[in-house]
């Protein structure tokens, strides 16, 4: 499967005309890190991997969170839950002359019914309605996404006692500062529509991140099992990160045409 066949297999990209407020439950990201040059055969060619610090690497990830939506728009919203799984890699894309650090989202799956209708047509998450299972009683935090499409189940459990600021050993980063700079001190997020070529950025706005290790947790995502596989992609697990209890705000996004610079790769994504 070739990169855009793959890219509208998960879902389209499309505006986002409000912003959107939400509040993290629990988050736990999941991350690989893979070979810069194989983790381009998942971008379109005018967005780039965000490289590890001169290692030659670049990371994707798998989140399993629940949270609230707080408002759309100007409208607050009551007791709007959801439990998600998603996939991104950590990318850089150009807007107005300047580079961005972003996550682009290959797929989001979702347990609300509102948000996975409205963020399919109107996002760059590729968002799609599924069943989720949720265990979270303080000391084991555990999400299935039982998706109707083999390609997207999914399913983690953490043991929260094992949260703690002491890299693993697995890990590239040296600290969790390090950690948390490189997978989320980032602009906002990213998509691309391969139908009408165009590019969508929207900015991340959050307070200080809270964000610690889980050293014990376990995990399926078949998914990624797809992508390594399918394009060739030798990840290592690198470490789990776990937020709690924090705000976010996405802001409104509309799809712009790519920028030429010499900074991004000239082939075109097949």
């Amino acid at each position: 499967m070739g990169t855009r066949e793959f890219h509208e297999r998960m879902g389209k990209v499309w505006n986002q005309p409000v912003d959107v407020t939400s509040f993290t439950n629990k988050r736990i990201t999941v991350n690989f890190r893979a070979p810069v040059e194989a983790l381009e055969k998942l971008l379109p060619n005018v967005v780039k991997v965000d490289e590890i610090s001169s290692t030659e690497h670049g990371m994707i990830s798998m989140c399993a969170c629940d949270f609230w939506v707080t408002r759309i728009g100007l409208l607050p919203v009551p007791d709007l839950h959801a439990n998600e799984m998603l996939c991104r890699v950590s990318a850089i894309v150009r807007k107005d002359g300047a580079d961005y650090r972003a996550y682009y989202t290959l797929r989001s799956d979702s347990s609300s019914r509102l948000l996975g209708t409205l963020g399919r047509h109107f996002s760059h998450f590729r968002k799609n309605i599924s069943p989720f299972q949720k265990i979270d009683d303080g000391n084991i935090y555990e999400l299935r996404c039982q998706s109707g499409d083999s390609m997207a189940q999914g399913h983690l459990r953490a043991d929260l006692s094992s949260i703690s600021k002491d890299p693993p050993e697995t890990t590239i980063f040296g600290s969790i500062d390090d950690a948390i700079a490189y997978v989320y001190e980032v602009d906002g997020s990213c998509g691309y529509s391969f139908s009408k070529h165009m590019l969508s950025f929207q900015r991340l706005t959050h307070p200080d991140w809270d964000i610690s290790f889980c050293h014990d947790v376990t995990f399926e995502f078949s998914l990624l099992d797809y992508i390594f596989e399918e394009f060739g992609i030798a990840a290592e697990f690198d470490c789990a990160l776990y937020m709690q209890n924090t705000g976010h705000q996405w802001t409104s996004s509309w799809l712009y045409r790519p920028e030429d610079s010499a900074d991004h790769r000239e082939v075109a994504a097949a």
